[in-house]
């Protein structure tokens, strides 16, 4: 029976922690979400020794605040939960910042491992790793998620400390004699309740922070009365003696402590204003609006080439297994016509919808955990930072949206490198009005029908349509949505390097494997859903005008009137969009009998005024099973999934009208 430990991975973003998590538990992690937060929850299990080490990839974070989900997941988890050892990853390129979450956990009373990654990064001064270990008395270990390096070391040392701690007294950080007064002042009081004796001195420093959890908890207090007085009357005598408000003083002095401790350990001068290197000519070039611009687009450009080049083969590889072998064999064998349809029309349709995404997915993970390996996608968020502010979203919505020109499945899944919950919220309810490559094949046949000598002007009017209700509606709830931990852009820059192509694997394969355990369920059932909506009553044609659908279509049709729609069919079209985009051609193929002169019979139906209505609404109302599948498992709320697919049908409508409307009306 193998020997069980927990060890805690903690430390700033993009320090690499996840990376190294897959260099150690490779494909045996998994991601999911926090109880209770949408923040992104990563764990994985390794032997080593004889022993069973889970690792717990807790959230980046800057500080042990709680002004974000993340601070308070991370913070809580190291206050409550049950772990053997915390390993503090640490960016050795920026160590005198990142060593200033090493203070707040060592005030926390937590005696992390310092995992120093990004070594083989440095060039311009060496780290003496003694001298760091001699002043904190903790463990250093030299990794690199790059190289493949000091993983068995660090596995060596989480064991050790798993089972016997780490022995002799560790660094305890001390401040200017004013605050260390009114620390212990504090102490002294709240040392009179129970819930915070467990660490005392860290509550103290919390409540003079002004840390919003420790605050409301000291409110609940049996000597909430005292304390508030004491900690106003500090807080006014600081402010008179230093002119300075005491909950900035304490951050600011434990960020010189860091740096002082940095400089002390790093043995070669290093100025800040040596000679440009190659990084800062790089950085000059990408992170300027009038050159990081028309480069942002070449990369997206060609990830979007990219991805689809190589994945297309296996798409349709798949959709001729599913959509023809398959259904082939399956009419060959002597079933009856209901378990016939079943098969075909509803499990088939299914899986081969679940199975045609994980292509797309596959090569769109490498591409994008290359970008973010190699250093580009920070340069990426920052570059589009103040642009996308005036919309309340941020830099680092950008790529996702893009992506959701392609699919939208996979633009919702990039949302999770979104540090901000609510951006990233406001991200994923906008990304399904991004005109994903599944709508063309929709406006194509009602261009060839109505539109054919304007197809450039139609199709860039609905991408256009797409992006500024996008940004327009991000805008409005921002204005009710509030992140309370949300300030200016805050993002590092990490050093460019060649990805490492095991770490890109791991990754690629841990989120295809969350897809297909999440999402793909979710898709399969709805399949089934649509299915039987098509096929009964039994007996009846399937999707026809006496099945469940058709009576929907023409119950729904008074709804479509106003916008020009006077048959049900299209409506029925568009309740089967809600699996794929471009089952809405194939669905009015099927009930109208001629899918080849569909563009013909469209003439019939709708006139160039509601056509182009119809195609908007298209744009514009809820996205398929798969992008309402990735939300939810994004958001964890049906609340939101819910809100999103009621406000977009609303907008798709009014949208839609407006269009007939006013286009008659021109035209007219």
């Amino acid at each position: 029976m193998k020997k069980k430990l927990i060890a805690a991975l903690v430390g700033n973003p993009n320090v690499g922690k996840t990376a190294i998590m897959n260099m150690l538990a490779g494909t045996k992690a998994k991601v999911g979400n926090w109880p209770g937060v949408t923040v992104e929850r990563k764990e994985g299990k390794y032997s080593f020794r004889g022993f069973e080490i889970t690792l717990i990839d807790l959230p980046g974070i800057y500080s042990l605040t709680s002004y974000t989900i993340e601070e308070r997941v991370t913070r809580n988890f190291l206050l409550n939960e049950q772990y053997d050892a915390v390993v503090n990853v640490i960016d050795a390129t920026l160590l005198g910042r990142n060593l200033y979450l090493t203070l707040e956990l060592l005030e926390m009373g937590v005696k992390p491992i310092l995992a120093l990654n990004k070594i083989d990064d440095i060039k311009k001064f060496s780290i003496n790793f003694d001298k760091l270990s001699a002043i904190f008395n903790l463990p250093v270990i030299s990794v690199s998620a790059y190289r493949n390096t000091g993983f068995s070391e660090l596995s060596e040392k989480i064991i050790e400390v798993g089972l016997n701690g780490i022995n002799g007294e560790v660094f305890r950080p001390t401040y200017s004699d004013l605050l260390e007064a009114a620390i212990s002042e504090i102490s002294m009081i709240i040392n009179e309740d129970e819930q915070f004796k467990k660490n005392i001195r860290w509550f103290a420093i919390k409540l003079l922070e002004g840390d919003p959890e420790i605050t409301e908890m000291a409110k609940q207090s049996k000597v909430s009365e005292t304390l508030s007085k004491a900690l106003s009357r500090i807080k006014t005598e600081f402010y008179e003696r230093k002119g300075e408000e005491l909950s900035s003083a304490i951050p600011k002095e434990r960020f010189l402590m860091a740096s002082r401790i940095a400089r002390i350990v790093i043995e070669t001068d290093y100025s800040f204003e040596e000679k440009e290197d190659f990084r800062d000519k790089v950085d000059r070039i990408i992170t300027t609006p009038v050159t990081g611009i028309p480069i942002f687009f070449a990369i997206m450009a060609a990830v979007f080439k990219l991805t689809f080049t190589f994945s297309s083969p296996f798409v349709k590889l798949i959709g001729h297994i599913f959509g023809e072998t398959l259904p082939t064999m399956v009419q060959s064998l002597p079933l009856p016509e209901t378990l016939e349809s079943l098969i075909n029309n509803g499990v088939l349709a299914g899986v081969g919808s679940v199975l045609s995404f994980l292509p797309i997915l596959f090569v769109l993970y490498i591409l994008l955990s290359i970008l973010e390996d190699t250093g580009y996608m920070a340069r990426a968020a920052a570059l589009w930072d103040n642009f996308m502010r005036h919309f309340g979203l941020s830099g680092s919505s950008v790529i996702p949206l893009i992506l959701g020109f392609g699919c939208n499945v996979p633009a919702i899944y990039a949302t999770r490198a979104m540090r901000s919950p609510v951006h990233k919220l406001i991200t994923m309810m906008i990304i399904p009005w991004m005109s994903c490559s599944a709508r063309l094949a929709v406006y194509s046949v009602f261009i060839a029908a109505f539109f054919q000598n304007n197809r450039t002007l139609i199709v860039l009017s609905l991408y256009t349509i797409g992006i500024v209700m996008g940004l327009i509606f991000a805008k409005i709830v921002s204005l009710f949505l509030v992140d309370e931990g949300e300030g200016e852009f805050f993002i590092e820059l990490p050093s460019y390097k060649f990805p490492s192509l095991k770490v890109v694997f791991n990754q690629t394969i841990i989120e295809v494997k969350d897809f297909l355990s999440k999402a793909g369920t979710i898709i399969l059932l709805a399949s089934l859903i649509i299915w039987a909506l098509a096929s009964f009553p039994a007996g009846v044609r399937y999707a026809g005008e006496h099945s469940i659908a058709g009576m929907a279509g023409k119950w729904l049709l008074p709804l479509f009137k106003p916008l020009g729609i006077n048959d049900w069919k299209p409506v029925v079209a568009l309740l089967f969009g809600a699996v794929a985009k471009e089952i809405v051609v194939g669905t009015m193929g099927t009930l109208y009998g001629n899918a080849e002169m569909l563009p013909t019979i469209l003439k019939t139906t709708f006139t160039p005024a509601s056509a182009f209505a119809y195609i908007v609404f298209v744009l514009l109302y809820i996205p398929c099973i798969a992008t309402i599948s990735a939300i939810y498992q994004e958001s964890g709320s049906k609340k939101w999934v819910t809100f999103i697919a009621v406000v977009e049908l609303a907008v798709a409508w009014i949208t839609a009208f407006a269009f007939y409307h006013g286009i008659k009306l021109f035209a007219g």
